[in-house]
C-alpha cells in the first residue's frame, strides 16, 4: 500500500482494459508517467468492512476485510506474479502475506484502537488470506485485540483504520459496497501537484465521499455477553491536518 515503483506487463494491462477500461486508463497513464513520483493525495483507495471477534470471556480482536482498487492490485500483483494469471497460487499469497505484514507493520497497519479511552498498541495481525475478484485483491485477517469483560462495568472499544498520511484512502463499508471512483478527481492524475492541506476537500467533493450507513457484525460468542455496536465520527482521531475525521466502529460489552 506505501509507494513501491513497479512495471507494468502490457498483457496484463489489455486484460485489465477489457474488463475495467476506465480504471485501467488511468493505471496506464500514471504508470507510465512513473508513479512514484508526488501527486496530490490520496494514490491507493481501499474499501474496508469491520467485525467484532468474541469468546466467552470478552473481545478477541478486530477482524478485516480490504478490498483494493484496480490500480493498487495491479501495482501488488505486478510486484510478487510471476505467472501474471487470474488465479493467486500459494506462492503468491504467501509473498502478498509477507509483503503486507512487513510493510504495514511500522504504520500498526493503518488501524487505531481505543479501549476505554486508551491507546491500545497494534503490532501484528493474524490469520491473513488473500483473494483475488475481478481483478481486485482482497484481503482479510484479524487484528489481535484481547480485552476481557469486566464484572462491573462495562467496556468501550473504539476502531478506526486510516492512514494518517492520506496516501491511501480507506473508506468504511458494507461487505458488498461499491467503490468509489477515484478518476472523478480533477487531479487525480496530475503527478505534478503536491500533496496540500486543501486536497481531502477538493478530493471528497469529486467523488462523493459518505457516510458509513451500515452495520457493524460481531462474530463468535455473541450471547455470552450484552453486546451493542455503533458507528461514530472519532474526532480525538481527526488525521492529514486535522480535516479528515475518521468514522470509528464502537463495541460496548458488559455483563448480562
Amino acid at each position: 500500500m506505501r509507494r513501491m515503483r513497479t512495471i507494468i506487463h502490457f498483457p496484463d494491462m489489455f486484460r485489465l482494459l477489457r474488463a475495467a477500461p476506465k480504471v485501467a486508463l488511468c493505471v496506464l497513464v500514471l504508470f507510465l508517467c512513473d508513479a512514484p513520483q508526488a501527486w496530490s493525495h490520496p494514490h491507493s483507495f481501499v474499501n474496508c468492512t469491520i467485525s467484532f471477534v468474541m469468546d466467552e470471556t470478552g473481545l478477541v480482536g478486530c477482524r478485516q476485510r480490504w478490498v483494493l482498487d484496480v490500480m493498487t492490485s495491479v501495482a501488488v500483483l505486478d510486484a510478487i506474479s510471476s505467472d501474471h494469471d487470474a488465479v493467486l497460487s500459494k506462492k503468491e499469497q504467501t509473498a502478498i502475506a509477507d509483503m503486507t505484514t512487513t510493510s504495514l507493520r511500522d504504520y500498526h497497519y493503518f488501524t487505531v484502537i481505543r479501549a476505554n479511552g486508551l491507546s491500545v498498541p497494534v503490532t501484528k495481525i493474524t490469520d491473513f488470506s488473500s483473494t483475488l475478484e475481478e481483478n481486485q485483491l482482497i484481503y482479510e485477517f484479524l487484528v489481535p485485540c484481547r480485552i476481557k469483560a469486566d464484572p462491573e462495568k462495562s467496556q468501550d472499544v473504539k476502531v478506526a483504520v486510516y492512514d494518517a498520511s492520506f496516501y491511501t484512502f480507506i473508506m468504511l463499508a458494507t461487505g458488498n459496497q461499491e467503490m468509489i471512483d477515484p478518476s472523478l478527481d480533477p487531479e487525480f492524475a496530475n503527478r505534478q501537484a503536491p500533496a496540500r492541506p486543501e486536497d481531502y476537500k477538493r478530493f471528497a467533493k469529486a467523488v462523493g465521499v459518505s457516510k458509513f450507513k451500515g452495520t457493524i457484525d460481531v462474530q463468535g460468542a455473541t450471547k455470552a455477553l450484552n453486546i451493542v455496536t455503533r458507528v461514530e465520527d472519532a474526532a480525538e482521531m481527526a488525521y492529514f491536518h486535522k480535516q479528515i475525521i475518521p468514522q470509528a466502529a464502537v463495541l460496548t460489552f458488559g455483563p448480562k
